[in-house]
């Protein structure tokens, strides 16, 4: 019998597809994901099924969309009545271990993994959000609690600094420093008697943008890409995007970020950080490899990396990810390397983050559960004549997108705007023609194909 592949899949929180070196922004420090992206297969057009962190998870745990699962808020998690593909790899005979950032909720709900160690958010706070993760409980053994929390309060003029902050304590404490120790521990004392499926979910680049200085060093001389954004888009856009960072401005708090303060230099600060906060998970990627090396597990291993979505950084003059559906939030980086993966260059085809259980478990060699609605990507893996979707499709509230290869529509249910974009000619999302009555008739079919697909998926849920 043909041993079964070992798959570890890496995500990050919060990073945007453009931060790898190879194919996004020239002057990252991306080595390792450059090397992984070489000798597989990077996607260039994967999007997420939501804009934050709980709803999209689900969504890839389930492999169904957000309407279909009906987790639309963090702090929430799938019932045990919807698919998990995790649970199917484990019944099929995988150990399945995850180690970092799950976001489910309660804190240590299983979600199919035999073994769990539980890192959440850099500023999760333990008795208001939950019980102390395992993360808290490591910090609590050196007598110290995350900081994340706190920034607002112990940083000097903090909302200069656009959310950005150098990581107070020793390095080794960083909490991504932590996962990835743990998880090269964890990949080099187990014995492979049944093959491992390990999600390794780090805790960046996600806000604050909090960094080691050894990370940050590396950026010191380094010119990041400025922001995208014209004068004048915010005429033609949906009002409620000037709206929040409007209240958000003045306002208090760990999570704040007030735009009235940005200058180009503490944009550039902010970049640097969160970049650098990238550049240390690569590292972490590159020591993962090695590890599987030293346990005599890389020719039999399938690595995956990806994302649960991106962040603004400043596009459009937004910051985070909630308020819009621009690719800078909602496209993630997707890279897939070793087994039956072609090395080629990345392709362009339209891929879904509900499209990962069934690619894996097609890789495993087992068959999926009928109430998927993702598509596995195994003949995009192997055969370059095949091709991916015709629609992609996101959502977060009141927000419905669909992308095709030329155009991206944002419906605003009950609202009398919306976003429409060429995106062949608009590639940066400036020029909004939803409003535009020479694109009423393509407005139209993207709207009942958009409405089409909402209804067959939302009465097909079970």
């Amino acid at each position: 019998m043909k041993k079964r592949p070992n798959i570890i899949l890496v995500m990050t929180d919060q990073q945007r597809w453009d931060t790898v070196a190879s194919y996004g922004w020239r002057n990252i420090i991306t080595p390792n994901l450059d090397q992984l992206a070489g000798e597989g297969l990077a996607f260039l057009n994967a999007y997420a099924q939501a804009t934050v962190c709980g709803p999209s998870r689900n969504s890839v745990v389930s492999s169904k969309y957000v309407h279909a699962h009906g987790i639309e808020r963090n702090e929430r998690w799938l019932p045990a009545s919807e698919p998990n593909w995790i649970e199917i790899l484990r019944d099929s005979g995988y150990r399945t271990a995850n180690l970092g950032k799950m976001h489910t909720s309660p804190l240590r709900l299983p979600c199919g993994f035999d073994y769990r160690l539980v890192v959440e958010n850099k500023n999760y706070e333990q008795g208001k959000m939950g019980p102390p993760d395992d993360y808290d409980l490591y910090l609590k053994d050196h007598d110290l609690e995350r900081p994340a929390q706190r920034y607002f309060e112990t940083i000097e003029n903090w909302y200069d600094n656009l959310g950005a902050a150098v990581w107070p304590y020793d390095e080794e404490l960083f909490p991504d420093n932590y996962i990835g120790r743990r998880s090269c521990q964890y990949i080099e004392q187990y014995d492979f008697n049944d093959p491992l499926f390990m999600w390794v979910g780090f805790a960046g680049p996600h806000d604050p943008y909090d960094v080691p200085l050894s990370a940050l060093d590396q950026y010191r001389e380094i010119d990041l890409p400025e922001p995208v954004s014209s004068p004048k888009e915010i005429e033609t856009k949906p009002p409620e995007h000037a709206e929040v960072m409007r209240r958000m401005d003045g306002r208090a708090g760990h999570a704040a970020i007030w735009w009235s303060r940005a200058t180009p230099e503490r944009i550039q600060r902010m970049r640097r950080h969160y970049c650098a906060n990238i550049s240390l998970i690569d590292d972490w990627v590159g020591e993962l490899r090695h590890s599987l090396n030293r346990a005599s597990q890389s020719e039999n291993t399938i690595v995956l990396f990806t994302s649960d979505h991106g962040d603004c950084l400043g596009d459009h003059n937004l910051v985070y990810k909630f308020w819009a559906h621009y690719d800078s939030i909602v496209k993630v980086p997707l890279i897939f390397a070793g087994g039956p993966v072609r090395s080629d260059q990345p392709v362009d085809d339209l891929v879904e983050m509900i499209d990962i259980g069934p690619t894996v478990l097609e890789l495993a060699g087992v068959t999926a559960d009928s109430r998927l609605q993702g598509t596995s990507l195994v003949p995009l893996l192997t055969d370059a004549a095949a091709s991916g979707k015709e629609n992609v499709f996101s959502e977060q509230g009141h927000r419905l997108m669909i992308r095709t290869d030329e155009w991206k529509m944002v419906y605003y249910a009950g609202k009398p705007y919306g976003e429409l974009y060429n995106m062949i000619q608009d590639p940066d999302e400036l020029d909004n023609m939803y409003a535009n009555p020479t694109y009423a008739v393509r407005r139209a079919e993207l709207t009942t194909r958009l409405l089409d697909w909402y209804s067959d998926t939302r009465f097909r849920r079970s």
